[in-house]
């Protein structure tokens, strides 16, 4: 079952998006776009998932002989397993046996062949595939030998109606389809597989969007609009990390989705003030300036690095020689809490505090800080509160800028910040640093904080871990606000 979208939105066509969604009158910020199933379910490339609840199994249903079923499921698409079962003595399927990735193809081959579905299939054929841009790349040879080849050769493509066009552009086509239009979903391992859903997959991209996208464990997707949208508006999500900085998303975004992001985060060289690829300027370091050296486009249309301040230029393969050393240190210093602490001081006298890698850099240093606030094993102490609320206070400044409407993100870095403000200031409290005004004073403040993290995450489907987050937040808003209210009656009993 595939639902259409809010009454508010349309599909349009233009000659520079292809077929897009706009909306049709004002929508609020929070409100549905579209909530869809997906049409297809696949497994990331070389995994079995069985058929039906998309477990890793290396067994197959008795039946067709093809289809991965795992020793909880019995049966599967009734029509599928049928045709599969015809051709079972005939086709080679030992050899598709060994390339686990042409089951996706085969799904789409039986929409076509079942009546039921074929609508669906030629819906399908009307998404961006990209093929001229892939022919002869790496992902197309790749796609040849482990998907074109085996189903070419197996002896399937007489069964099928539309045997004429089953040829190598066509499959290779197909698996364009796939690769550009899929979403990641979670597998009930956590780990990634793809789905396809037919109307989201016409929402273009920004990577400032104006829309969010939730997927839930029954892998439905939800759109929903992440700040108010006007009329006539391109509606817009964003698909690929928006904590990278521009270089890396246009990389992302060119090898997987085979376009140059234009969006107006891109263009500004400051990424709309946030500096998540900027450097620090050296010589206005030195005569204590705050020069930044950000990326310039020319006259001549072409890029160059330069600070603002001074003019002072930094060539492109010396800005890609720091990255690339910073990512090596920032790999070798995982789940080390001193050596990214030390990292991070040295990178901070060459990045930008917001660039990208140190905020990867905060919140591997946020989450390690997590595990030790929360193990029974340890007992933090006040230095390591203060560090996680200064960590998660920086994390916050950068999601306001770049996402700066409802977000996850900034909804689980607010929730931690109120988490570890509160217990910060009730320390501080028995320390007898604070009075019993001034923690209701502090305290309020974290529940301001609790109240918007769980405004933002009670968007979410509930059986994800952002809503179940969401719950908690509601929970421990509770507890905070009845904490307030017994400080406030001590604060009235004593005067």
């Amino acid at each position: 079952m595939i639902e259409e979208f809010n009454e508010k939105c349309e599909i349009a066509q233009s000659d520079t998006l292809g077929r897009y969604v706009r909306a049709c009158e004002n929508i609020k910020a929070g409100e549905p776009i579209l909530n869809e199933s997906p049409i297809l379910i696949i497994a990331w490339s070389g995994d079995k998932r069985c058929s039906n609840c998309f477990r890793l199994t290396q067994s197959y249903c008795s039946k067709c002989s093809i289809t991965p079923l795992c020793s909880n499921c019995r049966s599967h698409h009734l029509y599928d397993c049928n045709t599969l079962a015809l051709m079972s003595k005939e086709v080679q399927f030992e050899n598709l046996r060994k390339n686990p990735e042409c089951y996706g193809l085969l799904k789409l081959f039986l929409l076509k062949e079942n009546p039921d579905t074929a609508e669906y299939f030629e819906k399908i054929l009307r998404l961006e595939s990209h093929l001229d841009k892939r022919r002869n790349t790496t992902i197309w040879q790749e796609h040849n030998a482990k998907v074109v080849q085996p189903l070419l050769h197996c002896g399937m493509k007489e069964y099928f109606k539309y045997d004429d066009t089953l040829d190598e552009d066509f499959i290779q086509r197909l698996c364009g389809i796939l690769d550009v239009n899929t979403y990641e979903i979670r597998a009930p391992d956590q780990e990634g597989m793809r789905g396809l859903y037919l109307n989201t997959s016409t929402i273009t991209h920004q990577c400032n969007a104006n829309a969010n996208v939730a997927i839930d464990h029954q892998y439905r997707i939800k759109v929903y609009a992440n700040r108010d949208i006007d009329k006539d508006e391109t509606i817009s999500t964003c698909y690929t990390n928006i904590l990278l900085g521009t270089d890396e998303r246009r990389r992302i975004l060119q090898e997987g989705k085979y376009f140059h992001c234009t969006c107006n985060r891109c263009e500004d060289p400051t990424e709309l003030g946030s500096h998540m690829s900027s450097f620090v300027c050296t010589p206005c370091m030195t005569a204590n300036r705050n020069g930044i050296v950000v990326k310039k486009k020319t006259t001549e249309n072409k890029c160059k690095w330069e600070c603002m301040v001074c003019n002072h230029s930094m060539r492109d393969e010396q800005i890609k020689l720091i990255l690339e050393k910073a990512k090596e240190e920032i790999y070798h210093a995982r789940d080390d809490l001193k050596r990214y602490e030390i990292l991070l001081a040295k990178l901070s006298r060459i990045l930008h505090q917001n660039h990208y890698l140190m905020v990867d850099i905060k919140q591997n240093l946020a989450n390690i800080l997590r595990s030790i606030i929360t193990s029974s094993m340890q007992r933090p102490g006040r230095c390591v509160y203060e560090r996680k609320v200064r960590l998660c206070q920086e994390l916050v400044m950068v999601l306001h800028i770049i996402q700066p409407g409802i977000s996850r993100l900034k909804a689980i870095a607010l929730y931690e910040l109120a988490n570890a403000s509160a217990e910060l200031y009730r320390l501080k409290f028995g320390e007898k640093e604070l009075t019993d005004k001034e923690l209701v004073s502090m305290l309020q403040r974290c529940e301001a904080m609790l109240r918007e993290a769980a405004r933002m995450l009670l968007y979410e489907p509930v059986q994800t871990p952002e809503g179940e987050l969401a719950h908690a937040a509601m929970d421990e808003l509770r507890d905070m606000l009845n904490d307030i209210k017994l400080l406030k009656e001590k604060i009235d009993e004593v005067n």
